[in-house]
């Protein structure tokens, strides 16, 4: 739904563990709602001048997510990040009280503008398969919406088990509980069958965008997002088999 450049990245791919791969990759998957709702502020720990919609710390933050892309998290000090956004060094903390804090709300924003997409698009949307198709499809849109927050998501943030916990405790977990939920909807309305799991089906999806999106953002491949999402869903709702198999 990020962080080192690409090619350290894939470089060091086959160490990370499966379930690593996917708490990195499902954050930069989300970034394609970016214009269905304005910047969220994090929670904690910024000045009153923060407020939504400030131009100077939304600068800040987007080359946060350049810089940091370009270069990665370690070899992009703050310094650099104020150069980039037209600001002085000192300027940066009295909206983040440190480059963690700043990486931090770049993902939480990034995440909480697509749940924000989401949840518009649900209120004219009742079909439950439908709405499974629009979560994969923001999914595989995010690469082409905003590359360096891909790149940035896909990289940076596994390089650190600290931001790998607290992403997979708080935004994966809130992705898969959104599937979750549609898919319950749709087993309850006889749309699914009922002897499935619907947490089963929830990572299904999550992992085979995810995976269409990493070879996106890694090897510069372009899906067409709608199309995908349309035969992602197909093959999960209706297999790859031209008869049923006994």
């Amino acid at each position: 739904m990020g962080f080192q450049s690409a090619r350290y990245f894939l470089a060091n791919r086959r160490t990370n563990s499966v379930e690593t791969r996917r708490a990195g990759s499902v954050g930069a998957a989300l970034i394609s709602a970016s214009s269905t709702a304005a910047a969220l502020t994090s929670a904690e720990g910024h000045a009153g001048e923060a407020a939504h919609g400030n131009e100077k710390y939304q600068r800040i933050l987007d080359a946060a997510v350049a810089v940091i892309a370009e270069n990665g998290y370690f070899n992009s000090p703050v310094s650099a990040i104020a150069a980039r956004a037209g600001v002085a060094d000192g300027t940066v903390y009295l909206y983040f009280k440190s480059k963690d804090d700043l990486l931090r709300t770049a993902i939480d924003t990034t995440l909480g503008r697509f749940y924000d997409a989401v949840e518009t698009r649900f209120k004219t949307m009742d079909d439950p398969r439908e709405q499974l198709e629009f979560i994969a499809q923001v999914h595989l849109e995010s690469a082409s919406v905003n590359r360096s927050m891909a790149v940035l998501m896909q990289t940076e943030m596994r390089q650190s088990a600290k931001f790998v916990a607290e992403f997979s405790h708080k935004h994966l977990a809130h992705y898969i509980q959104v599937v979750r939920e549609v898919v319950r909807r749709g087993q309850q309305s006889g749309v699914f069958r009922r002897d499935i799991s619907d947490a089963i089906v929830a990572h299904c999806l999550f992992g085979a965008v995810d995976e269409l999106l990493s070879s996106s953002v890694f090897t510069q491949r372009e899906y067409d997002a709608q199309v995908t999402a349309k035969q992602v869903l197909d093959v999960l709702l209706n297999g790859i088999g031209t008869a049923q198999v006994s």
